[in-house]
């Protein structure tokens, strides 16, 4: 009888280990799509500048990147300008609030509602 049931054991392990899942073609771009919710979401940047002379806007970067190191800065060409952008604010009142920090420092401050990054946590 020991052997009988060795004999099965050892048989039904063999039949399941022959097992493979294939998974279906089409899902890596529905992963890619899922992963990329979780990595940007709505909410509002601030712009500092835009001219379309770019060394202006690289100094008015250079001047805010000195003052609010741990802050985003994103610079955008729309033609003929350069736009520089600040932030990836959640909240409009967050938006505000840093506006209001910066008011006389640049000559720009608008908010403009966009989709941002998720805001660092450090």
């Amino acid at each position: 009888m020991k052997g009988i049931l060795l004999l099965f054991l050892g048989f039904s392990s063999h039949c399941f280990s022959q097992i493979t899942i294939r998974g279906v073609d089409n899902i890596e771009p529905l992963v890619a799509a899922y992963r990329s919710d979780f990595v940007s979401m709505i909410g509002y940047r601030i712009q500092i500048c835009f001219d379309s002379n770019k060394s202006i806007v690289d100094e008015a970067k250079s001047k805010f990147i000195s003052a609010y190191p741990k802050t985003e800065v994103y610079m955008v060409f729309e033609n003929p300008n350069f736009n520089l952008m600040v932030g990836d604010f959640r909240t409009l009142i967050a938006a505000e609030k840093m506006k209001a920090k910066i008011q006389g420092d640049f000559t720009i401050s608008a908010i403009h509602k966009t989709t941002i990054k998720l805001p660092r946590v450090d």
